[in-house]
């Protein structure tokens, strides 16, 4: 019995191992020893890439590019920087450690950004008179025998600054002012290696100025740069542009900036003024449309109840295919004003009685009409949305109206109801539908047209304002460009809110960046400036940089790479380089044309600027222009066309208050799907449950289900919304 005990403790033990007992069977894993970084101790100079490239080590032996998958850093950023895929860009003279990480594994190589061997100013020796300005040029030369413009990466001064400064400001490095009649040595450091030149500011003393080009004539939208040259009272002759001040004599014809590029912007002619001390010189500007191929209404043979509004639209076609809206520069008139009368230059009309009229609208010679029908049709209910929100003391609410009448037409009636408050010590309302807080407390928001009313409750909360952020915190303008800035607050009970239009902006330089009431900056001239927004005590900033040097290029992409079919909208965008290597979007700064209408149309106007439309088969060329700069780019049209709508999703459920955002994309005949948010019409069955705006976004009203539909022509498709 003791053998055969021991016979089956041994098969056990054999069986147990061949199992897996033992940890001598079990694989071995694989895993990361080391990280290599080639190439190994490179030298770039400054403004130069570098493409690094990482190679792990495993335990089995082999290796492995990680290149696009460790984590890339440098050491000392004001040297180089380091992408996530491990391209470097050499910044300024130093060294910097260049190091790829994957979990504890990190492997490293240092990069060395050599400084110049010697560095070369030009102009060597100017001479300008006192309160103008010159700007200076380092050029550097390497141990490589390459040479680089190096302006913004030395550092300048001038060893008399009672007789000049020179500016070591981002973007205008290398500037300098003169004060004083005398001689400056001006120079340009890195490390060790400088670089001079002698500038002497004159006692000379400015006798008159010249405007240029003088007596010039622009089309609509179109920019304009003049130059101010100043002779003095040694003969001598300077550009001046910089230094003078410019006015134009009327701002709503032609803006200019304190840089002296002016833009068209309404019919008719102005004076273009530089002005430095007691002398002055001018030149006229007339702005016409000349240009003008031809001009559309929009919307086409539309239908209004009687004691509501609808707002046309006047768009031109220019010789050059752009497109622009016109609305108020053009004379609007209405063939019957017993029907309908409109305003004479916002395009406004408003219905009156039942019958027809015709709506025109002319600029010069071009002109384009549409009929315009009023029904009968009475109100039956008002839609006020959104519905049950809650804002704080001193904020703002933008509701919306929204009518169902007789024929069961639906129409937004927001400028055409009457807006009340039921309590204005908590909230009042003006007459655009726009709610402001007043204090804690309860409202309710009401409109009323034609004896009929809807309302919305609104909450006042006690809440206070902690903080406000700025959007975009940092970015880069081109001069004359403009960049809209959003703020918002963060309240002690833990919302947020948009308070853009109630807080109060401001610029520390307007001569660099002005900005408007409603946080809409231009840039003005190069230099740096601090936008600030503020509510009550609460503020905060934003940085913005003028770009100073000289636009070289812009570069034209779109949202979609192959051809599109009809009635597809596809967004371009335009990104400037400058000399400087620097790049930033001006998308809506330029001027955007398209070389055939007839196939495509492009937007000029705020909000959708960039945004074409195919019209019909071809090939069309897309253009943006900026300050004498332009980038192309192709856009073909295809013959599919559209044979269905698809609204997604295709249900959804929201509270009363909520919101849901549908999206109807396109499907055409040779297979494509686009999205069609912005080019069909959004409805909704029943009003009185939930509306939804021009962009697909559904608000609830009240509890019930609701068909939302989007259509183009004869085309739709739906999805079901639910109201708890």
């Amino acid at each position: 019995m003791r053998s055969i005990s021991c016979g089956l403790v041994a098969l056990v033990l054999i069986s147990l191992s061949g199992c897996g007992g033992s940890s001598s069977g079990s694989p071995t894993p694989v895993v990361l020893q080391s990280i290599q970084v080639t190439p190994s101790a490179p030298s770039v100079n400054a403004g130069s890439t570098q493409q690094f490239k990482a190679t792990g080590s495993y335990s089995d032996s082999t290796t492995k590019d990680l290149t696009s998958s460790v984590t890339w850093s440098s050491s000392t950023t004001a040297t180089a920087t380091v992408s996530a895929g491990g391209l470097a860009t050499a910044a300024a003279q130093g060294t910097t450690t260049i190091t790829a990480t994957s979990g504890t594994i990190s492997g490293s190589t240092v990069l060395t950004v050599p400084g110049p061997v010697s560095i070369v100013v030009t102009p060597a020796t100017p001479s300008i008179a006192a309160l103008t300005s010159v700007g200076f040029i380092a050029t550097g030369t390497y141990a490589d025998g390459s040479s680089k413009i190096i302006t913004s990466q030395v550092t300048w001064t001038s060893s008399n600054t009672s007789v000049a400064t020179i500016s070591n400001a981002v973007p205008t490095q290398g500037t300098a002012m003169a004060l004083a009649a005398g001689t400056s040595t001006i120079t340009a450091s890195s490390g060790s290696v400088t670089g001079t030149a002698t500038l002497t500011v004159t006692s000379a003393t400015l006798n008159s100025i010249a405007v240029t080009p003088a007596g010039s004539t622009i089309p609509l939208g179109v920019q304009q740069q003049f130059t101010a040259t100043g002779t003095f009272s040694d003969s001598t002759t300077q550009d001046i542009t910089n230094t003078v001040t410019w006015a134009s004599s009327g701002s709503s014809f032609a803006s200019i900036t304190v840089s002296g590029l002016a833009t068209g912007l309404k019919l008719g002619s102005v004076t273009i003024s530089a002005t430095s001390g007691a002398v002055s010189g001018n030149t006229s500007l007339t702005i016409n449309a000349a240009n003008l191929a031809s001009l559309a209404i929009t919307p086409l043979n539309p239908s209004i109840a009687a004691s509501t509004s609808e707002r046309f639209a006047a768009v031109g076609t220019f010789n050059d295919g752009s497109t622009k809206n016109l609305t108020g520069q053009a004379a609007w008139t209405s063939s019957n004003t017993a029907v309908a009368t409109i305003g004479s230059a916002n395009g406004v009309a408003k219905g009156l009685t039942a019958g027809s009229a015709t709506i025109t609208a002319t600029i010069g010679s071009k002109s384009a009409s549409t009929p315009l029908t009023v029904t009968s049709a009475t109100v039956t209910s008002i839609s006020v949305t959104p519905s049950g929100r809650s804002i704080a003391a001193g904020t703002k609410l933008a509701l919306t109206a929204t009518a169902a009448f007789s024929d069961t037409t639906t129409q937004v009636v927001t400028t055409d109801v009457a807006w009340t408050s039921d309590h204005n010590n908590f909230a009042t309302v003006n007459t655009v539908g726009t709610a402001t807080g007043v204090a804690a407390g309860a409202a309710n928001i009401t409109a009323t047209l034609g004896g009929i009313s809807g309302s919305a409750p609104l909450t006042v909360t006690a809440a206070t304002l902690v903080s406000l952020a700025v959007t975009p915190s940092t970015t880069v303008l081109a001069p004359s460009s403009t960049l809209v800035y959003q703020a918002s607050g963060t309240y002690s009970d833990s919302t947020t809110q948009n308070i853009s239009n109630v807080a109060t902006w401001t610029s520390d330089t307007p001569s660099v960046v002005s900005i408007t009431s409603s946080g809409q900056a231009t840039g003005q001239s190069a230099g740096t400036a601090i936008i600030t927004a503020t509510l009550g005590s609460v503020s905060n900033t934003a940085n913005v940089v003028v770009e100073g040097s000289a636009l070289q290029s812009i570069t034209v992409a779109s949202s979609v790479t192959t051809s599109i079919p009809a009635q597809v909208a596809v967004q371009y965008t335009a990104t400037a380089h400058f000399a400087d290597g620097s790049t930033q979007n001006i998308t809506s700064s330029v001027t955007w044309t398209s070389s055939k209408s007839s196939v495509a149309t492009i937007s000029n106007s705020t909000g959708i600027s960039g945004l074409a439309v195919a019209v019909a088969p071809g090939t069309s060329t897309i253009t943006a222009a900026f300050s004498g700069v332009v980038g192309t780019a192709t856009l073909t049209v295809n013959s599919a066309t559209l044979t269905s709508v698809t609204v997604s999703p295709s249900s959804a459920t929201i509270a009363r208050n909520g919101s849901q955002q549908f999206n109807a994309n396109g499907n055409f005949s040779d297979a494509t799907t686009f999205n069609m948010n912005s080019q069909v019409t959004w409805t909704s069955s029943k009003v009185d449950i939930a509306v939804v705006n021009g962009g697909g976004l559904a608000n609830g009203v009240a509890a019930g289900t609701t068909n939302i539909k989007a259509a183009l022509g004869s085309t739709n498709g739906t999805a079901v919304l639910t109201v708890q």
